[in-house]
């Protein structure tokens, strides 16, 4: 009886909460980083430091070498005989053994290879329990099982690698994801379509034509110091130049290769405008949809498996460099 009471009270609350749950537009329902799991929010904080740490230190690595190969070729004579050019090379080339000892016992590329497939994956798993895809699309108590279950099993994969939190049960299914579920299917699309595949597509279409312009302006500078070391081997055989450029240039245009290897520029940026391209057809479908669950529920699940399509293959060029 108090509980039917209680309930009666309550009602013209729930009324309003659903009346303003109702007026919220696609935009308010978006789910943003801060909206996720803090799994995600620990596996891409861990991956943004481990690329960082490996950008960093492979840099210097590879500067100290190119430092070596400069200076090993200039001949700066002291009173005692001591040749400084060839001095401060060994000490350059010594100093780069740094940097390479501490990459191979920390390993930082690994986090973050990791750190990002994990990341994506609870993005994905998220952005299709929000918006009710496969295998979703039940009822409220079978979706969370589902979802934790799937978290549950990125996480066990992930046990080796040491910094990820421990899935923290219901309190991973966040306030915003369960919103964005409870909302009619026509709000649900267009949240999906404006949070998820238009922000998709902008990045990876500014990021294959970053990728490509990186790739065009190493390439040149690689070409820029094989012409200069070839110029500098002609005048120093013809006496002009008393300077071995030769092994200069070979290894700046080694250090510029190892550095697109590294960052695999145009690999990504033709893999990145492929994927662009599949997500324009994939918005183009689901624009045209009609107010069907099940129909809804498939093909937004082929939506999400497109974008992880193109994570899985990035991990797998990462992992085969």
């Amino acid at each position: 009886m108090a509980a039917t009471v209680v309930e009666k009270a309550l009602r013209p609350l729930l009324v309003i909460v659903m009346i303003v749950n109702m007026s919220r537009g696609p935009s308010e329902l978006i789910l943003t980083d801060d909206g996720l799991p803090s799994m995600f929010r620990s596996a891409d904080t861990a991956s943004l430091a481990g690329q960082a740490d490996t950008v960093r230190w492979s840099a210097l690595q590879l500067f100290m070498l190119i430092v070596g190969a400069v200076l090993g070729g200039v001949d700066i004579k002291l009173g005692n005989d001591l040749d400084l050019g060839a001095l401060i090379a060994s000490i350059a080339l010594l100093a780069s053994l740094v940097p390479a000892l501490w990459l191979t016992a920390n390993n930082p590329q690994r986090t973050w290879y990791r750190g990002r497939a994990a990341a994506e994956s609870l993005r994905t798993l998220s952005w299709k329990y929000a918006v009710r895809a496969e295998p979703f699309a039940g009822t409220d108590a079978a979706a969370n099982e589902r979802l934790l279950q799937d978290m549950s099993s990125i996480l066990r994969d992930l046990r080796d690698v040491g910094w990820l939190i421990d899935a923290g049960g219901q309190a991973e299914i966040t306030d915003e994801m369960r919103l964005l579920r409870s909302q009619p299917l026509r709000l649900r699309q267009q949240a999906y379509i404006q949070g998820r595949l238009e922000a998709e597509y902008t990045w990876y279409t500014s990021k294959a034509a970053r990728f490509a312009r990186m790739a065009s302006r190493w390439t040149a500078a690689a070409f820029i110091a094989t012409s200069l070391g070839l110029a500098g081997g002609f005048l120093r055989a013809f006496g002009v130049l008393d300077y071995d450029g030769l092994g200069s240039a070979s290894a700046i245009a080694a250090a510029v290769t190892a550095w697109v290897q590294l960052k695999q520029y145009r690999p990504l940026a033709a893999a990145y405008s492929l994927t662009a391209h599949e997500l324009l057809l994939v918005k183009a479908g689901l624009e045209t949809l009609a107010d069907d669950e099940v129909q809804w529920s498939r093909r937004c699940s082929e939506a999400e498996d497109a974008i992880s399509r193109e994570h899985t293959m990035w991990l797998a060029r990462r992992e085969a460099a």
